[in-house]
């Protein structure tokens, strides 16, 4: 892999986990907090409230994959598959950064 690329996807990586991070704490707090009354039970509170914790679920992963990511970066080991070994091809590699499988393993995961 190229240096410049490898540049960029670390940069990429660093935005990704300076974003998450912000978001991740706000969606935590409207959880365990809430925007409504205590003792509310409305059904739309609730279903709104079931929302954000998975919105915040999905973000915590991002983040802990992107994370992971920078570290395979310094390792050495960014882009090549910790299923089969191959190379990532770099098109999926700038779809989704912090992609730790290739397609094929990916798609074997998912079964």
């Amino acid at each position: 892999m190229k240096t410049t690329d490898i540049e960029r996807f670390r940069l990429q990586l660093l935005k990704l986990c300076q974003r998450t991070r912000p978001e991740i704490e706000r969606m935590r707090e409207t959880v365990l907090h809430g925007e409504h009354a205590i003792g509310e039970h409305d059904q739309g509170v609730s279903e709104s409230l079931a929302k954000e914790a998975y919105l915040e679920n999905n973000e915590e992963e991002i983040h802990r994959a992107a994370f992971t990511a920078l570290h395979r970066l310094e390792a050495g080991t960014f882009g090549i598959c910790q299923s089969c070994g191959c190379e990532i091809p770099r098109a999926r590699l700038v779809a989704i950064p912090f992609t730790p499988y290739c397609v094929s393993c990916e798609a074997e995961r998912e079964l």
